[in-house]
């Protein structure tokens, strides 16, 4: 279904009939974050992640592409869990690491100057922001979550712990979504990290096709790698 109703009008019965008895009920979320494009604020599901993963036994997988989308498809289906599915058809030239597990991230690359941390459609621009900075001679780390929850915590500890800048990138509300989780794994973990977001703060995006709207709103390979340049100059 479209993931905003979905998520928000179909909230309380996910919660109480998956949630609550744990049932393996996967629910495929059609044009999730800046995929609904045009389709205006009625039908932007950019807080999805935060009402999912705030179920009890609700998990999470959101793959960067089609390509990563059918290497984790087959175990996510047959999970023994209630799976919320940010289903993405997008094409990116990419070859993913065809070995899957639930609840462990894609580590792409470690860097000691920054790690992007990202999640779905947003990969595509993570990836051509990676390059764009290592032309420049930094050491940069790619995480693909995959699974936001469970979260593979050990490699987003091991990237706190190894690199001077975390940059959290998501087609979502700040409050909520990937950079809460960051913050609330810190937390549990007394961790300091510097840690950059890049979300929507406070706000819809406009309704556009995708590239206007990627553009528009910041989030673009050429933002992301200008965001992170002045973050570590300063």
């Amino acid at each position: 279904a479209l993931a905003a109703f979905l998520t928000m009008r179909g909230f309380e019965f996910i919660r109480t009939d998956i949630g609550y008895p744990n049932f393996p009920v996967k629910l495929i979320s059609f044009i999730p974050g800046f995929l609904s494009t045009g389709n205006g604020p009625t039908h932007q599901a950019i807080e999805d992640v935060s009402l999912m993963r705030g179920i009890p036994n609700m998990n999470i997988y959101a793959p960067a592409d089609e390509k990563d989308l059918l290497i984790g498809l087959e175990s996510i289906l047959k999970s023994e869990k209630p799976f919320y599915i940010r289903y993405n058809n997008r094409n990116y030239d990419f070859d993913h690491d065809q070995s899957f597990e639930i609840g462990k991230a894609e580590v792409i690359s470690e860097g000691s100057d920054v790690t992007l941390i990202t999640y779905g459609t947003l990969f595509a621009e993570a990836h051509q922001a990676k390059l764009a900075l290592e032309e420049k001679g930094l050491k940069v780390g790619l995480i693909n979550l995959r699974c936001i929850k469970p979260l593979d915590e050990k490699a987003i500890i091991k990237a706190a712990k190894n690199s001077s800048l975390l940059v959290s990138i998501e087609d979502h509300f700040q409050v909520g979504g990937l950079y809460s989780i960051l913050g609330e794994l810190f937390l549990k973990e007394q961790l300091s990290a510097k840690v950059m977001p890049i979300a929507l703060e406070e706000k819809w995006f406009i309704p556009a096709g995708l590239d206007d709207v990627i553009a528009h709103e910041g989030f673009s390979a050429k933002d992301i790698y200008e965001k992170v340049l002045k973050e570590l100059n300063k």
